[in-house]
């Protein structure tokens, strides 16, 4: 009575986007963005704890969008954890409009901890 094994490997796509938006209306017109809350605490436990701690009185922060390049210049963004959100602002309303980006557009943002700045993607 053998038994037959399935040994087949496979590999998943790489999707390193830890954090996944549609931007709405709101997101692009009132001067900062939610961050789905969830999503944004996976990418708190790569930051350093002296930024983690001060988030309650905003902390500026660098934001690579990485469609530019890599030698393209980043965005400095106040990063904020008010009533429970976290949110960008403080340079990110300068950002979008830079960018035109439109609602329902598809967002994806990641922590590189090496050069310590998020790296931002416009996913479509």
């Amino acid at each position: 009575m053998a038994q037959e094994l399935d040994l087949e490997l496979g590999l998943a796509p790489y999707d390193p986007w830890v954090l996944k938006k549609n931007l709405t209306e709101s997101d692009l017109n009132n001067g900062f963005i939610i961050l789905p809350k969830q999503d944004f605490e996976k990418i708190i436990r790569q930051m350093e704890r002296g930024l983690v701690k001060n988030l309650g009185n905003g902390v500026e922060v660098k934001v690579h969008i990485i469609e530019e390049g890599p030698e393209s210049d980043d965005y400095t963004l106040t990063l904020v954890k008010c009533r429970g959100n976290y949110m960008f602002r403080g340079g990110w309303y300068n950002m979008v409009k830079a960018k035109c980006y439109k609602p329902d557009d598809e967002i994806g943002l990641m922590w590189d901890k090496w050069s310590r700045r998020f790296l931002f993607h416009h996913i479509n």
